[in-house]
């Protein structure tokens, strides 16, 4: 379980699945050239449902047709014969030493699954500035303090290889599917997740605002539907708040970001994280309801 026999060198790979931010790729690219230790494969996944991404050697090019972002990084597993599979996004930028000190703590031959802190940067636009204020990525909400079993985001994480494949790679989701892989991996192989204890990624976040309220509101989602999939192993489904309260709380989000409009830019970007946290709680309220309106009506079906 320790990789190749011998004590021979682990191949790695980079998996990039990337749909509509063909603009952003460049830069990942560029810092995986970047790398102190060179990878093996770089895969980027088309995801785009008309794929025309064109990338020169020696990147490699497979396509998903639109199949989502995990099962696009099932198929760029699949495109390589890597004994540790570094994945990452088109927002994702990896310092010099990424490759180097993620691999290097594979030589345990008990991790599985291996991440460090990632810096989410900012930036002019109010998405960008309350991005680097809510630093969605930090290790304090994935490892430090986690609401379940620690874990690492896609954006971030390398896995071995085997063990991807002992559970059967990524779950289909839109989102979620990084808990739920790295979850599985630490309960079905023993094998632990090793935390490198620095920033060895930067993220470039979203510009328009709308698109971090999406982000917020879809994570809240994702987060229900991991407690969900897991309640049968220990995880609790907690009831959402009501919609009397959520809405007091967005209003009052709301207020406070308008209070602040005067008081410049940074203020703004801290009062504007409450109200992608409150996208959060509409997202989890809203799985929770389409679950049980589907439950109800299974129920009703005649038998």
């Amino acid at each position: 379980m320790s990789g190749p026999p011998g004590g021979e060198r682990l191949r790695t790979a980079a998996v990039v699945p990337v749909r509509g931010h063909a603009a952003l790729l460049d830069g990942a690219l560029e810092a995986l050239r970047a790398q102190t230790l060179p990878l093996d494969e770089v895969v980027v996944v088309d995801d785009d449902p008309q794929p025309s991404l064109r990338l020169p050697a020696p990147v490699r090019v497979v396509t998903s047709r639109g199949a989502g972002p995990y099962a696009a990084r099932n198929l760029g597993v699949a495109a390589t014969d890597a004994d540790v599979v570094l994945f990452l996004d088109a927002r994702s930028r990896p310092r010099p030493r990424w490759v180097e000190r993620t691999v290097a703590a594979f030589a345990d031959p008990g991790t599985g699954l291996v991440g460090s802190d990632t810096l989410v940067r900012g930036g002019s636009s109010l998405a960008e500035r309350a991005s680097e204020v809510q630093q969605f990525a930090s290790l304090d909400k994935y490892v430090r303090a986690p609401f379940f079993l620690p874990y690492l985001p896609t954006c971030n994480l390398a896995v071995r290889r085997e063990d991807f494949t002992a559970v059967g790679g990524f779950s289909t989701v839109r989102s979620g599917g990084d808990a739920d892989l790295c979850w599985r991996v630490q309960r079905a192989t023993g094998h632990r997740m090793a935390v490198v204890e620095e920033v060895l990624m930067e993220w470039v976040p979203r510009t328009r605002w709308r698109d971090l309220l999406e982000q917020n509101y879809r994570y809240g989602r994702s987060h229900h539907a991991l407690r969900v999939d897991w309640s049968d192993r220990g995880l609790d489904v907690r009831e959402p708040l009501p919609p009397w309260r959520l809405l007091a709380r967005t209003a009052k989000a709301g207020l406070r970001y308008g209070a602040a409009v005067p008081r410049g830019a940074d203020a703004r970007a801290q009062r504007f994280v409450a109200l992608a946290g409150s996208c959060f709680d509409w997202g989890y309220w809203s799985a929770h309801r389409a679950g049980r309106a589907a439950s109800a009506h299974s129920e009703r079906r005649p038998g």
